[in-house]
């Protein structure tokens, strides 16, 4: 591709999780999926989304700006030189960089029991996923089974992006924000289950979460969690997306900080003022109730925080 750069109709932001494939040489694309905000690429292999201004910000997307247009199914489509490429000629320019990676040191506890309370009050769980799907996760984790949690969920549910899989990517998520060791045992499993066994949107978004990889909607949570912004607001924010993904985002990162937040407590220096970082919930699992040694704060029996997640309205 030749053309020069003055010839763009649009211009776009991309994720750097997607950097090598629009960074390098121009290559064909095939048309995966294709919708009125968005149209689903495959780029030698890899999903890259094509989203327009007021779609979704995938962990995998371009985000072209203003009234310019993702490309249309049935053109000849290449991407690379810093485009996306249609019929011989740039329909999209980047020419920014966002990164939909999450890092932090720790949440507050009672962040985290103010949003099992909003979670489990705001949805419930697939129809095509057991009833216990949270809870099961939860506890095939705490038990180091992550073959199994996955094994249950991957692929199952409605969708583009089935349900399982949007509770898979909450916990893997927030277990890779948070540094936790079972985000490795994890990641291999839905890398050893995933092929063939779910959406390839899905699958991307998956691989995304394995590095941490996320919506704004679902990082929005993740950072109130650790002080930064209002909680109520992001969690609202991320239930209401799409028709199921957002409470099964949410349902994931819950179990996620849940269970890191067992592996690290961390008490201030005598004096510093700094508040402890502290474990993540008060509730061993979801069902059970008991205080993590070393918290700070006590999640009181019969709490909402405590209570089966998913027993809230129907989806």
């Amino acid at each position: 591709m030749t053309e020069s750069p003055s010839s763009a109709t649009a211009t776009a932001a991309a994720s750097v999780l997607v950097r090598e494939l629009l960074a390098g040489p121009a290559r064909p694309a095939l048309v995966l999926a294709a919708g009125p905000a968005a149209t689903y690429l495959d780029v030698g292999g890899r999903v890259l989304a094509v989203v327009s201004a007021g779609g979704v910000r995938l962990p995998c997307a371009v985000m072209v700006a203003g009234d310019g247009r993702p490309p249309v199914a049935g053109s000849r489509l290449a991407v690379g030189g810093g485009a996306v490429h249609q019929d011989g000629r740039r329909l999209v320019t980047v020419r920014r960089w966002f990164d939909p990676r999450v890092r932090l040191a720790g949440v507050d506890q009672r962040a985290v029991a103010r949003f099992a309370g909003l979670v489990r009050s705001r949805g419930g769980v697939d129809a095509l996923l057991p009833v216990d799907a949270v809870e099961r996760l939860a506890d095939d984790l705490r038990r180091g089974d992550a073959r199994g949690a996955v094994a249950v969920l991957i692929g199952r549910g409605t969708g583009l992006t089935p349900a399982g899989d949007d509770l898979l990517a909450g916990a893997l998520a927030a277990l890779r924000a948070l540094g936790s060791p079972a985000a490795g045992d994890l990641g291999s499993a839905v890398q050893a289950l995933e092929p063939g066994a779910t959406t390839r949107l899905s699958a991307a978004l998956l691989e995304a979460a394995d590095v941490g990889g996320l919506v704004p909607e679902a990082a929005d949570v993740l950072r109130a969690l650790a002080g930064a912004g209002r909680l109520e607001g992001a969690a609202g924010r991320l239930v209401d997306l799409g028709h199921t993904s957002g409470w099964h985002l949410a349902a994931g990162l819950l179990v996620g900080v849940v269970h890191a937040g067992r592996r690290a407590a961390r008490v201030p220096a005598s004096g510093s003022g700094v508040p402890a970082r502290v474990p993540a919930s008060g509730c061993d699992g979801f069902g059970r109730v008991g205080t993590p040694a070393g918290s700070s704060v006590q999640t009181p029996v019969g709490s909402p925080a405590c209570g089966p997640v998913g027993a809230g309205r129907a989806t």
